[in-house]
């Protein structure tokens, strides 16, 4: 790596430990099977349902029924 792409790494290192990470796995019938930092009392649909209205920018689908929230720490907070 030279000297150019340190600060860079280092950027990309900083904004990536900033982010909230949540992985959604859904059922064959698209019920939630499981979803990462599930709030007690809540249902996974309803924690899906409300992230998406609100963050729905930060979500990404994956193949095989997965997706996860890569939400900035800020914006989470405010959840």
């Amino acid at each position: 790596m030279n000297a150019l792409a340190q600060p860079i790494a280092a950027a990309v290192e900083a904004s990536a430990t900033d982010d909230v990470l949540i992985h959604v796995r859904f059922a064959p019938n698209a019920d939630i099977f499981t979803i990462d930092r599930l709030p007690v009392g809540q249902s996974g649909k309803a924690w899906f349902d409300h992230l998406y209205a609100n963050a729905s920018s930060y979500y990404r689908t994956f193949a095989n029924g997965r997706g996860f929230f890569r939400i900035p720490a800020s914006v989470f907070a405010t959840l």
